[in-house]
């Protein structure tokens, strides 16, 4: 079906379709709850096999991911994103949820042509010399093809699928749902911070629908590497770029860990894992911009020996002070100081209150403990990291979600530096680039600089001082100063006394009205209906309706 002729989605519709996989997949619970349980159909409720077994051989964290897969786009993407959280999800979770692979079958010809046409208009006959619609790339936002500019020029073309947006912004909406049911009916989710996690995750996949902001990437990645001669950046031709379609110079290089290719253009696997990599500490630690998806089929390498990363659609920022704070953590980790992680780890903490820091400490203690024996050159930062990440969900330490995606991507470009280098070792690598930074930090320029402005801020402190002072005296004279108390942790408090006082009020008037309409039947006041006073009847009856009425509400919050 064409994408001019493709029934547009509909909330009802696609409620249906998220209802249906939740209940295959033994998430009948959720289903039966608001906002689902209106569009939930009596046959639909049974829950079915999946591949010839029942859905509680599964985990629930398995069934988790295969809802997500079968929902498609944006429960994927959803996911993806939820799985850089792991100081919010549990580590069996983040492991489900990361084994998502992005692909899809092909658009139909006609659709991904209609697309070009609407997007492009007269340039893409104009500019364009040639198109090949097969694909060379599937993903479930958009699909790659080769073409050829006016001139010779091999591009790619990146166009999004027809629909997509408004399937995903439908999904959004049951997202947000979900999120809120979840938040408000289950207590021991809370950590999980399901609300926050979505409101991410739609401010995530917004940008990666503007295809004008990947170009916008791109041009900034060749802006702080312009004449490094160890990288190559491609051209993107933004006359040719909408919000939907992105043209890019096509790339015919070597893929990162072909090593035999390598060997050819006289290049070995050490080699390339400790030039790659320095380029990669280069984007975090100087220019704060980097790659957040390093896997192998996003590095080639030219026959010139330059690095070239592509994909530019996830890209993330690190602002210089949170790049100080995670070079104080790696730096605690190289030099295994338990206060210097810890310090770290409440640095990053958004609410360092509610942590036992004696027992953090401990755990500390132990995290190094398991590293003691080993030489630095056999530490897997794996490992390393996925403590780190236990740390981070056990204590809810609450990290900026661009640093874990950052940590997260330090152990992808792990990964690959290992299968070009097995003796490749990130911590003592990273070791220079983290030192630098510190010392720049430290460095007399930045320290005078720093020294200035809190000289500058306390200059004006004392400028006003007496006029504040002042102002403050003359107030105390006249009787107008008024101090206010901010109450904080009440809310619960406020709103579980604000129920009992309305169910205590209306329990008092159900009883009067019991008692009442008692004594008119005792006193049997008239008019009668078969020797039955019927004003003391109605009054049981309203009394009775009232009764449910009020059980019905006491049994929909789940508390008694």
């Amino acid at each position: 079906m064409s994408a001019t002729t493709s029934h547009k989605p509909t909330l009802i519709g696609r409620y249906e379709k998220v209802i249906g996989v939740l209940v295959k997949y033994g998430f009948a619970d959720v289903a039966m709850h608001p906002p689902f349980n209106r569009f939930v159909p009596k046959w639909k409720r049974l829950i079915p096999k999946h591949d010839g077994m029942p859905v509680t051989e599964f985990t629930r964290y398995e069934r988790m991911r295969m809802v997500c897969e079968e929902l498609g786009t944006t429960f994927i993407k959803f996911a993806q994103i939820a799985s850089n959280r792991p100081d919010v999800l549990p580590e069996e979770l983040v492991e489900e949820l990361q084994k998502f692979q992005d692909h899809a079958l092909p658009v139909p010809v006609e659709d991904i042509r209609a697309t070009l046409e609407q997007e492009l208009g007269d340039k893409l006959t104009k500019a364009f010399e040639s198109i090949d619609y097969q694909p060379i790339a599937s993903a479930s936002m958009a699909q790659v093809h080769r073409a050829r500019l006016v001139g010779g020029q091999e591009v790619v073309l990146k166009v999004q699928r027809p629909g997509i947006g408004d399937t995903v912004e439908l999904d959004i909406q049951i997202l947000k749902s979900l999120a809120r049911f979840v938040e408000d009916r289950f207590d021991k989710f809370d950590a999980y911070q399901p609300v926050e996690l979505v409101k991410m995750f739609e401010a995530s996949i917004h940008k990666e629908l503007d295809f004008t902001l990947e170009a916008g990437n791109v041009r900034r990645f060749e802006e702080q590497f312009r004449g490094n001669p160890d990288i190559y950046v491609p051209t993107v031709y933004t006359e040719l770029c909408t919000e939907k379609v992105l043209c890019m110079e096509y790339i015919q290089g070597i893929k990162c860990t072909d090593l035999k290719a390598l060997e050819r253009i006289g290049m070995t696997g050490p080699e390339l894992a400790l030039k790659g990599i320095n380029l990669y500490f280069e984007q975090v630690f100087d220019h704060g911009f980097f790659h957040a998806d390093p896997h192998p089929g996003n590095i080639f390498v030219l026959p010139d020996q330059r690095v070239c990363f592509i994909d530019y659609g996830m890209m993330g920022t690190v602002m210089e002070p949170d790049r100080e704070m995670l070079a104080d953590l790696l730096l605690a980790v190289h030099d295994q100081d338990t206060e210097g992680l810890k310090a770290s780890l409440l640095q990053f903490s958004w609410d360092e209150e509610k942590i036992d820091q004696k027992s953090l400490e401990y755990d500390i203690g132990e995290f190094f403990q398991n590293y003691t024996n080993i030489g630095l050159a056999d530490i897997d930062s794996n490992e390393v990291m996925a403590a780190l990440n236990s740390l981070f969900f056990d204590y809810k330490i609450r990290v900026p979600s661009n640093l874990l995606l950052l940590l997260k991507a330090l152990v992808i470009i792990e990964g690959v530096g290992l299968m070009l280098d097995p003796k490749y070792n990130i911590i003592e690598n990273i070791h220079p680039y983290v030192s630098r930074l510190l010392r720049r930090k430290y460095s007399p320029a930045k320290l005078t600089k720093r020294m200035a402005r809190t000289l500058g801020e306390l200059s004006k402190l004392a400028t006003s001082f007496p006029e504040d002072m002042e102002e403050v005296i003359e107030k105390i004279k006249r009787g107008k100063l008024h101090i206010e108390f901010e109450h904080r942790g009440l809310e619960p408090l406020d709103s579980a006394l604000d129920v009992a006082s309305k169910r205590i009020s209306f329990g008092l008037v159900l009883g009067a009205l019991i008692l009442g309409s008692s004594l008119l039947v005792i006193a049997d006041v008239p008019p009668h209906y078969k020797n039955i006073p019927m004003v003391g009847v109605i009054g049981f009856v309203v009394a009775g309706l009232f009764g449910l009425r009020w059980m019905a509400s006491i049994w929909r919050q789940g508390k008694f």
